[in-house]
C-alpha cells in the first residue's frame, strides 16, 4: 500500500516535472524569438507632428529628421534672428542661445553679443522676409529679403542667405552654425562670409 503511494507520488512528481520543463523550454524559446525580432527590426519610434505653429507635417526620429521639420525650424531661427529691434533683441538672443549646442555655444553668444552691441549702438531695426529654403543634411540655407532701417530711414534691402547647421539628439534639436553665405552657392564653404548677420 505504501510503495503503491510511493509509485503514484513519483509519477505525478515526474509529470509535474516534466510539465514544467515544457514551460521553461516554450519560454526560452520565445525569448530568443523576441531577442531575434529587437535586432533585426527598426523598432524606434517614428513621431509625425503637425503643429499649429508650422505649415507641413514632419516627422523626428532618434537622431533624424526630416527636411521639412529642418526646413520650418530654419525659418524660424532666421527670423528670429534677422527681424530686430534695438528693444526686443536681446530677447531674441536669449531665445535662440536655449537652442545653442553646448559646444558652440561660446562661439554663438560672442558673435551675437558683438553684433547686438552695434545694433543698439546705430540703433538699427530689421525686417527679414524669407523666399526659399534649401536642405542638404543637417545644414539648411534660408535665403530671404532683409530690409535693414536706422531710425525710420531704409539704409538697406538686399536678398541674403544665411547657412544653419543642426545637431538632433533624442529629439531635440541644437544648432551648431549660424553664418551669412553665398546666396548662389550656400553649402559652399570657401565662399562664406563668415558674418552672424
Amino acid at each position: 500500500m505504501k510503495l503503491q503511494r510511493f509509485r503514484s507520488s513519483l509519477a505525478a512528481a515526474q509529470w509535474s516535472g516534466r510539465l514544467w520543463f515544457v514551460v521553461a523550454a516554450v519560454m526560452a524559446l520565445s525569448n530568443l524569438i523576441l531577442s531575434w525580432h529587437t535586432m533585426m527590426n527598426d523598432v524606434r519610434e517614428k513621431t509625425v507632428f503637425v503643429p499649429p505653429e508650422f505649415s507641413q507635417p514632419f516627422w523626428v526620429q532618434g537622431n533624424e529628421a526630416s527636411p521639412e521639420y529642418l526646413t520650418q525650424v530654419g525659418e524660424w531661427f532666421a527670423s528670429l534672428m534677422l527681424s530686430y529691434t534695438p528693444k526686443n533683441l536681446d530677447h531674441r538672443i536669449q531665445t535662440f542661445l536655449r537652442y545653442a549646442s553646448p559646444d558652440a555655444y561660446a562661439v554663438l553668444h560672442t558673435q551675437l553679443a558683438e553684433e547686438a552691441e552695434r545694433i543698439k549702438q546705430h540703433e538699427m531695426s530689421a525686417m527679414f522676409f524669407p523666399i526659399d529654403a534649401m536642405v542638404r543634411g543637417n545644414f539648411v540655407a534660408i535665403i530671404g529679403q532683409q530690409i535693414v532701417r536706422v531710425g525710420k530711414e531704409i539704409v538697406s534691402e538686399n536678398r541674403i542667405a544665411y547657412r544653419m547647421k543642426f545637431q538632433l539628439q533624442g529629439g531635440f534639436i541644437h544648432i551648431t552654425e549660424f553664418q551669412e553665405v553665398n546666396r548662389d552657392k550656400p553649402f559652399v564653404v570657401n565662399n562664406d562670409t563668415h558674418t552672424t548677420r
